[in-house]
């Protein structure tokens, strides 16, 4: 016995084939660009772009001090300017969008910050959190599946209570069946994200679907 249930079997083969297509679309994307990057190659060596490196510069302005010390001082800005943008750009969020895949049609967003993820469906698409596979899988499975390991790890030690990961979903009407958005804290790391990512893109399609039969 494997002891996971049959649905359970099911969903895993049918997210398996999800991930196989996805990965074929994405590499014909990168074959696509490959190819525009090619002739924007060509372009630019039959052109008369020019290299800095391939420029004629006059010598002597590099050994007058004067130049030296305003090269220094822009040198050092934008040293700092980088540093600075450097640092805004950990702490900014990252954006991400859930697309079905037959279609190309967009039904999430998923902001991303350093210890919180919002997966927000667009505001036409209304995804009741009792279809199939949205409690069984992602939720008790999946995220409940990240916390019960996080509590293995408070027992060991290993980690504060307060950094075990929680999920709650905000629904958009007074039922509380139609789903607002997602709330995740305490992720972590990065394959978490793309785990989580991954698998309500699949849930989310599946559930688009069976709402259109």
């Amino acid at each position: 016995m494997t002891g996971y249930a049959e649905d359970d079997i099911k969903n895993a083969a049918e997210i398996r084939e999800w991930l196989t297509k996805l990965i074929s679309e994405k590499q014909e994307e990168i074959e696509r660009i490959k190819i525009t990057l090619s002739l924007i190659d060509s372009v630019l060596k039959q052109g008369s772009f020019k290299t800095a490196a391939n420029l004629n510069l006059d010598k002597k302005s590099f050994s007058n001090p004067k130049t030296n010390i305003v090269t220094e001082g822009i040198k050092k800005d934008n040293m700092q300017y980088i540093q600075k943008n450097q640092e805004e750009q950990s702490q900014a969020s990252e954006t991400r969008q859930i697309k079905r895949i037959k279609d190309n049609s967009l039904i999430a967003h998923v902001e991303i910050s350093n210890e919180r993820i919002e997966i927000i469906p667009m505001e036409s698409i209304n995804f009741n959190i009792e279809t199939p596979p949205f409690k069984s899988f992602f939720i008790n499975r999946i995220l409940e599946g990240m916390k019960s390991k996080d509590m293995e790890k408070v027992k060991q030690g290993q980690l504060s209570e307060i950094d075990v990961i929680t999920f709650n979903t905000i629904p958009k009407d007074d039922k509380g069946n139609i789903l607002k958005k997602i709330d995740i804290r305490n992720y972590k790391d990065k394959e978490r994200i793309n785990e989580i990512f991954n698998t309500v893109a699949w849930v989310f399609t599946r559930m688009l679907e069976k709402s259109e039969k």
